[in-house]
């Protein structure tokens, strides 16, 4: 059976970072010399190299959503060639383009990967599994909200985070379920809708135009709506990797 790689190209140390973090994932990220690739055991299932590499780049969205949610701070990641390499270590590399394919042939050559391998260490491997990361990832696979909520929360803009709330207070049957289960206070809850609809606070990037929705007495600053809204994320998807 043929295996399938993707060449993924960013910052070399968020890259390094990646790949130990997603070491026990499925897709995850190899390192040769100094190129990484994508790999992923359901791709080797697949015969389209265009449709490796649509896979490929919606995993990096994802990877690159669930990490801004966790830490705010991404490098961007870009995807380059697909590689199927067949049994007899035989590489065909793979430059997908807008318009088509091109099929550049190599001679046999078995990658592998660099580095000093040992034994799984239990606890270590229960640690990686955990690591909260795989838990928006695991999440974002599973649940289309989840992927759109995170989407939305990386536009960083009033109406992205409002939307992201919209979600969860949806998949949770309302506000009253949110606040019970302690994801945010009461107040910061009120302070952000009222901020978020108030045109005499945000001006045209209000979600309204009327003047009933006024402001409130505190008002919030993007930076601190990012704050409250990305802790409410991270607790929902928490809930939802269980």
């Amino acid at each position: 059976m043929a295996e399938w790689r993707v060449h993924v190209q960013g910052d070399q140390l968020h890259l390094e970072t990646l790949r130990e973090t997603l070491a026990n994932y499925d897709p995850s990220i190899i390192r040769e010399g100094n190129d990484y690739y994508l790999i992923s055991k359901e791709w080797n299932q697949l015969d389209d190299a265009r449709t490796i590499h649509n896979r490929a780049e919606e995993f990096v969205r994802l990877v690159e959503n669930a990490h801004y949610l966790h830490s705010r701070d991404i490098a961007p990641l870009t995807i380059g060639a697909v590689v199927r390499i067949d049994d007899d270590g035989r590489q065909h590399h793979v430059l997908i383009a807008a318009h088509g394919t091109l099929n550049v042939n190599l001679q046999p050559v078995r990658l592998r990967a660099t580095g000093t391998t040992t034994a799984p260490d239990k606890e270590l491997s229960q640690e990686t599994a955990e690591h909260q990361l795989i838990r928006f990832l695991r999440a974002a696979q599973k649940k289309s909200d989840v992927r759109d909520a995170q989407r939305f929360y990386r536009k960083g803009d009033w109406n992205g985070l409002y939307k992201a709330y919209e979600l969860v207070r949806d998949d949770v049957n309302g506000e009253k379920q949110i606040l019970s289960r302690k994801w945010i206070l009461r107040t910061e809850l009120k302070r952000f809708t009222q901020m978020a609809q108030s045109r005499a606070g945000l001006g045209d990037d209000a979600r309204h135009a009327s003047k009933k929705y006024t402001r409130p007495a505190k008002p919030m600053s993007l930076l601190e709506a990012k704050e409250i809204i990305g802790k409410l994320l991270r607790s929902w998807i928490d809930s939802v990797a269980q």
